[in-house]
């Protein structure tokens, strides 16, 4: 029902319809009692208070359109109409949903075609993650992938509640609805179980990252035209503990050379992160030959300069701006041949199976896990910008995990 980001705020509603005449086709397939254009409306308005950063737009946006229709196909009614009968049955869906509503990919939601924006058939409200190595599994064997696997994350599920009951806050505020029908639920743990909660995040072992590193290297020094770059943002997401957004930037600010800042002897790297929260990232002394590295290569003095204005990153062209999905991209080709050069030296399986599934953020979790046990936490915490130390400590110092590990290390069966 609603297209990418960019187009959501470039877009008025009008604009947004007459580019995709099937969502008006679509609206008019509804029985009279189900006003299924004013509920498009009504929904657009709620995702524009949430259109300051684009994964929460997105976030918000899944919730939405699943609920929408939902009320309309599945329930038969206005989402306005909706009530915590209805609101529990949709949660029962969103744990289930029937195989039609999966996908086993993440797919744009319309194809331009003949001069305006037409639904891709391939889209789905539900997707299914699917490992790469199933997916080669499945091409090899020239099988279908299934979605009979699917479920539904603790987390999504909490986030169904929580989108949901703003979603009708806004209604009701809005005098459209008469109450909040997911406020009205009362036993959630229904859907919603209490775990312990485990330290430690997904990061890559020494030996994996030895080999990434290296392969980023191999490249860079192979073709540096292209790699130079590889090179620059693998070091940078491992050195900084950095998040896509950090390299690409986001809606409010784009990252520049200038965002690189030299006080005294110290160097910085400035970021306007998750929230639109201004931070400074300290950098390490021995990354700044990654930094020399690249910059050279585009021709600019070794460390930037004060205020410069040169993009972080720019096209294989010059044209400035990557998107966070070709970065995405370009390190997954790291990972790949990092992969192959261990399996090439015969590495075990269990020396490479993180790295089979390891994603761009493990090297936000990596450099975290290999400078823990040599930086104070508080500091620590400030580089990954944590709003409390408690996640810093849970994920990063196990020292709670480690002492039971140990306690039970000389313990016997038989005494």
């Amino acid at each position: 029902m609603f297209d990418t980001y960019e187009t959501f705020l470039s877009s008025s509603a009008a604009e947004y319809v007459a580019e995709r005449p099937a969502i008006e086709e679509f609206l008019k397939v509804f029985a009279p009692h189900i006003p299924a254009a004013n509920d498009l409306a009504h929904a657009r308005a709620f995702l524009k208070s949430y259109s300051g950063q684009a994964t929460t737009f997105k976030a918000y946006r899944t919730q939405v359109e699943r609920i929408l229709l939902w009320s309309w196909i599945i329930a038969g009614k206005s989402i306005l109409d909706l009530r915590r009968s209805d609101a529990e049955r949709f949660m029962d869906f969103n744990v289930a949903p029937p195989a039609s509503w999966i996908g086993d990919a993440v797919r744009q939601r319309f194809l331009p075609r003949g001069g305006v924006y037409e639904p891709n058939p391939g889209w789905r409200p539900f997707g299914i993650k699917i490992s790469k190595s199933d997916r080669k599994r499945a091409k090899e064997a020239g099988e279908e992938l299934g979605v009979s696997g699917y479920k539904m994350a603790q987390g999504s599920i909490r986030q169904v509640f929580s989108i949901c009951s703003s979603f009708f806050e806004f209604l009701t505020q809005e005098d459209l609805a008469q109450g909040n029908p997911f406020k009205a639920i009362k036993g959630k743990s229904r859907w919603i179980r209490t775990t312990a909660k485990r330290s430690g995040g997904k990061s890559l072992t020494q030996l994996q990252w030895d080999f990434v590193i290296e392969t980023a290297e191999l490249m860079a020094n192979e073709a540096p035209e292209s790699h130079e770059r590889t090179l620059f943002i693998v070091s940078s997401l491992f050195s900084m503990y950095l998040r896509v957004s950090d390299l690409v930037g986001n809606q409010l600010w784009t990252p520049t050379m200038g965002s690189f800042v030299k006080e005294d002897e110290t160097w910085w790297y400035e970021v306007v992160g998750k929230g639109n929260v201004e931070a400074r990232i300290a950098v390490k002394p021995d990354y700044l030959k990654y930094l020399k590295r690249y910059r050279q290569s585009r021709n600019l003095t070794p460390l930037p300069l004060k205020g410069e204005q040169a993009p972080l990153l720019t096209k294989l062209n010059g044209a400035p701006g990557l998107s966070d999905r070709q970065v995405r991209n370009i390190v997954q080709e790291v990972f790949d041949r990092a992969l192959k050069r261990m399996h090439e030296e015969g590495r075990s399986d269990c020396e490479v199976d993180d790295l089979r599934v390891a994603t761009l953020h493990w090297l936000r979790h990596t450099g975290a896990t290999f400078d823990a046990p040599h930086r104070d936490a508080k500091n620590l915490q400030a580089d990954l910008r944590h709003k409390s130390m408690s996640t810093t400590q849970d994920i990063y110092y196990n020292s709670l995990d480690d002492q039971r590990a140990a306690e039970v290390e000389g313990l016997t069966v038989k005494r």
